[in-house]
C-alpha cells in the first residue's frame, strides 16, 4: 500500500507566503515529473495560521521516499526550500484501506 510523507514546517516571514508557494510548486512538478515512486505531491496550509504548512507526499513505498531522499539531486531539488521556511518534523503513513467515489457508485447500482 501507499506511504504517505507529511513534512511539517513554518514560514519564516509571512510576506514570503506567495514566493514559497510558487518555489514548492515547483519543485513538485520537477519531482513527480522525475522520481521514480512519488505519486503526487500537495502543499496544505493551516486554516488558522498562515505560516503553517504541511508538504504532503504520496509514495509508492517508504523505500521510494527514503532513496530519493539520500540521493544527491535531492538537495538540489528541495533546498532551495529552505530560505523561506524552517521543517518542523517529519511523519509516515501507510494506507489501510481506500474507498473512492467510483468505486461506490459502482456498489449503489448494484441490485
Amino acid at each position: 500500500m501507499a506511504t504517505y510523507v507529511l513534512v511539517f514546517g513554518r514560514l519564516h516571514r509571512l510576506e514570503d507566503k506567495e514566493a514559497f508557494e510558487a518555489a514548492f510548486e515547483q519543485v513538485s512538478r520537477t519531482v513527480v515529473s522525475n522520481v521514480e515512486g512519488i505519486e503526487c505531491d500537495e502543499l496544505i496550509v493551516d486554516s488558522n495560521d498562515p505560516y503553517t504548512y504541511i508538504m504532503l507526499s504520496k509514495w509508492k513505498d517508504r523505500d521510494a521516499w527514503a532513496t530519493w531522499q539520500r540521493a544527491p539531486i535531492h538537495e538540489q531539488q528541495v533546498g532551495g526550500l529552505q530560505q523561506y521556511w524552517k521543517g518542523q518534523g517529519v511523519k509516515f503513513f501507510t494506507t489501510v484501506f481506500c474507498v473512492d467515489q467510483a468505486e461506490t457508485q459502482g456498489a449503489r447500482s448494484q441490485p
